[in-house]
């Protein structure tokens, strides 16, 4: 009935709850920004025939340390690096018929596109601990998004998001971390359905009927810039409008 009331719908059957886990202990993702040129450039087709080389001596900076981030350029794509971590990469223009290209003339089934973006990562060295999550629909072609694995379980604060044209990246956001161990104390997580009386009374509803079409659970945290925190285990429940919600598996609370 509460379920009803706000418009949402059970699409997947509540896991099990008893677990006891422990906070995930974690340091940020360390690299040079060389390596992101010389691997996560290997995406995008516009850069295939540029020798490494070519690209470093092409590439141009830009920092701006009062809002945390440095800019990289070669010609159309943009590589911003945030203090926090978060690295993405964009083109600043396309072509029309890069798109008709891409869109109109070749239909590609998403399953095809999916195992063309998995394969095309397969060779990044720090992507090696990604899997493949769910794709979201946006207007301009779909949104792949991956995440990182540790032991188990889905550490949802890394991921890799791959934005796509048909067969090609036309861009994608990184956030990487190191995992360092779990922490020594353990707790029980709170009940699934506690979790899902959280989301009732944070989810404001809508017209149409929202079905939850994913409910696991596993790790989560937002973009710090310190050398050591600690994630703790969250319910995240995804709903088939494409939002994503994180529970606290240890408070209840609704982490943002």
């Amino acid at each position: 009935i509460a379920l009803h009331e706000v418009n949402l719908s059970l699409d997947v059957p509540l896991p099990k709850g008893g677990m006891q886990v422990a906070h995930l202990v974690v340091e940020p993702f360390q690299f040079q920004v060389e390596d992101i040129i010389g691997e996560l450039w290997k995406l995008f087709g516009g850069l295939n025939n540029v020798g490494i080389s070519a690209v470093e001596e092409a590439f141009g900076e830009e920092e701006d340390g009062e809002r945390g981030f440095t800019k990289y350029t070669l010609g159309k794509y943009e590589m911003i690096v945030r203090k926090e971590g978060p690295v993405s990469i964009k083109t600043t223009g396309e072509s029309d018929s890069h798109y008709r290209n891409n869109n109109n003339s070749n239909k590609n089934s998403m399953e095809g596109i999916v195992q063309s973006a998995q394969e095309s990562i397969q060779g990044i060295s720090f992507l090696s601990s990604f899997i493949y999550d769910y794709t979201q629909k946006s207007q301009k072609g779909p949104v792949l998004n991956f995440r990182q694995e540790y032991d188990g379980f889905p550490l949802y604060a890394g991921y890799f998001q791959l934005f796509m044209r048909g067969l090609e990246p036309e861009g994608c956001y990184l956030y990487c971390l190191e995992p360092v161990g779990f922490a020594e104390q353990k707790r029980e997580v709170i009940p699934p359905t506690t979790a899902l009386l959280r989301l009732i009374d944070a989810y404001k509803g809508g017209a149409l009927e929202t079905g939850i079409i994913d409910f696991s659970l596993g790790y989560y945290s937002q973009e710090y810039d310190a050398e050591r925190w600690e994630i703790p285990p969250v319910w995240r429940i995804r709903l088939d409008n494409g939002e994503v919600y994180y529970i606290n598996a240890f408070t209840g609370n609704l982490e943002r």
